[in-house]
């Protein structure tokens, strides 16, 4: 791999980052920033660096970074292994990881598109679990992230027991639902698949989630205007089976490709109301 590292400043600290270069750039590259509790894990690992190899042959570039309170960003003792209650930890302390989490996709993509990278607006995002939810939170508050692909996402930290526990009754865990961010995701491309019988992240909010933002980009796009995919999966457990994996790569492929950019898409979208 055609790996470059770089440094980015986010509003709280530096960060290490990896933009992975294709053989032969397409003539339209866009970006698949692929988010795991590690970039090793997004970049190397067989099954958490899924969709890198497709993207890649695909000619576009693939971007990661490490979670805050994952792998070398690990602030918390006794919290290796157990990150999402560094994560826990760091809300409490009043340092919300999710923000820490916009702050630096934004800081990462700027500098992209410093190199003359990412600047077609074909820019697009997977994670699983955490990552996911991740994503969705980096898509509502940046333009440039326009389709999203998250399976097992977490969509309520509630049921997410490592985190919810960690917080006990110290912070309303319901203003961090994914599904408040709703008014703000309309217009993006979210793929989402669950297992049947999820008690990890929870099925039912998934979907729950899902319908509702069906309703909102039904009235807010042209009608019989879809972006959005959902698939409940036969899986008992909480990890996407291999199936689910590259479906979601297949959702995310068909959107970077598209001849049109994803900012001319939108506004053919607004133009046809």
């Amino acid at each position: 791999m055609d790996i470059t590292n770089f440094t980015v400043d986010t509003k709280t600290e530096q960060i290490e980052c990896s933009l992975v270069s294709p053989k032969n750039p397409s003539k339209n590259a866009g970006i698949l920033l692929n988010i795991s509790a590690t970039r090793e894990y997004a970049l190397h690992d067989p099954l958490q660096s899924t969709p890198t190899v497709p993207f890649l042959e695909a000619g576009h570039y693939v971007l990661s970074f490490d979670l805050a309170h994952h792998g070398p960003r690990i602030k918390y003792p006794g919290t290796e292994g157990k990150e999402l209650k560094g994560m826990a930890l760091a809300l409490l302390d009043g340092n919300d990881p999710f923000e820490q989490f916009i702050n630096d996709g934004k800081a990462a993509l700027d500098w992209c598109q410093s190199q003359n990278i990412g600047t077609n607006g074909k820019t697009v995002a997977y994670g699983v679990s955490r990552g996911a939810y991740c994503c969705l939170r980096l898509a509502a508050a940046d333009s440039r992230l326009y389709a999203i692909a998250g399976p097992s996402p977490v969509t309520t930290w509630t049921p997410v027991t490592e985190f919810s526990s960690t917080i006990s009754q110290s912070l309303d865990l319901n203003k961090f639902d994914i599904k408040n961010w709703i008014h703000l995701l309309g217009e993006k491309a979210v793929y989402l698949s669950i297992g049947s019988q999820d008690n990890i992240v929870s099925t039912n909010a998934c979907v729950d989630f899902s319908m509702k933002l069906f309703k909102h980009q039904k009235n807010v796009l042209p009608e019989n205007i879809l972006l959005n995919e959902l698939h409940v999966v036969d899986s008992p457990s909480h990890s996407p089976s291999i199936k689910s994996r590259l479906d979601a790569t297949r959702f995310l492929l068909e959107h970077v490709t598209r001849s049109k950019t994803n900012t001319q898409i939108k506004d053919d979208l607004h133009k046809n109301r």
